[in-house]
């Protein structure tokens, strides 16, 4: 079944919480190049009643994906991982050991479910490797069969970069398709999910139908700029 994902970049909860309801199967809040500090995710976390609630963190740092999670976050999508050695990396920063290394302290993250150990729960969190370069392609089958890796999650305006095509989503050419599909079938072999990023109803469509397993539909800054710029547009007229 499809997940459908939510991108969240403004560091707002009272708003966060009003575009998760549009019932979305889980949320993004993008610490990479969204707006969040460190206080605004641990609201906007607070804030969200979404069945999975993700964070993109700002780089494949153990830090920043320990204090990710300790805020309540469900998984992490990791940007730029290029080997397997960086997928390790981040694998391990999302378990307790012994599977991983990271130090426990879960805080906020343990009020979800505050009847049950937090160390068994975290067994839960989903780790997202994103591909987004031509090197993290070449390796794309190594990155998928790291142990604790989830997922592998397309970045496409840097990949599209990468491979030369310049930045942009809901891309149709062929080597895009094709990359799309080389990590889709890598993710399966592996018997982890894929998912990926797109900014319209249509390419989400064709997306799932290639054999993604999370799509974004919808990204709220983008969503805030059309109703905006459509409504008045109607006025007018």
């Amino acid at each position: 079944m499809v997940r459908y994902n939510g991108w969240i970049s403004i560091p707002e909860p009272y708003a966060n919480g009003l575009f998760a309801q549009a019932g979305f199967d889980s949320v993004t809040l993008d610490c990479q190049h969204g707006g969040f500090d460190e206080r605004a995710l641990a609201l906007s976390l607070q804030a969200l009643k979404t069945p999975q609630r993700l964070v993109r963190v700002l780089w494949n740092e153990p830090a920043l994906i320990g204090k990710a999670l300790d805020l309540g976050a469900d998984g992490v999508i990791v940007p730029l991982v290029n080997s397997a050695a960086e997928a390790r990396r981040m694998a391990e920063a999302c378990r307790y050991p012994p599977k991983g290394s990271r130090s426990f302290g879960p805080g906020p993250a343990a009020l979800r479910a505050p009847d049950a150990p937090y160390a068994s729960l975290a067994d839960s969190i989903e780790a997202w490797a994103m591909i987004e370069t031509r090197e993290a392609l070449d390796s794309v089958d190594a990155i998928a069969a790291t142990p604790g890796v989830d997922g592998l999650f397309v970045g496409p305006n840097d990949l599209a970069l990468s491979l030369g095509l310049g930045a942009g989503s809901n891309r149709q050419e062929p080597e895009i398709l094709a990359a799309l599909a080389r990590i889709d079938r890598a993710a399966k072999a592996a018997g982890k999910m894929s998912g990926v990023f797109c900014t319209t109803a249509a390419y989400a469509r064709q997306m799932a139908t290639l054999g993604f397993d999370m799509v974004t539909t919808a990204s709220d800054t983008l969503v805030f700029a059309d109703a905006a710029r459509r409504i008045l547009a109607e006025a007018k007229a």
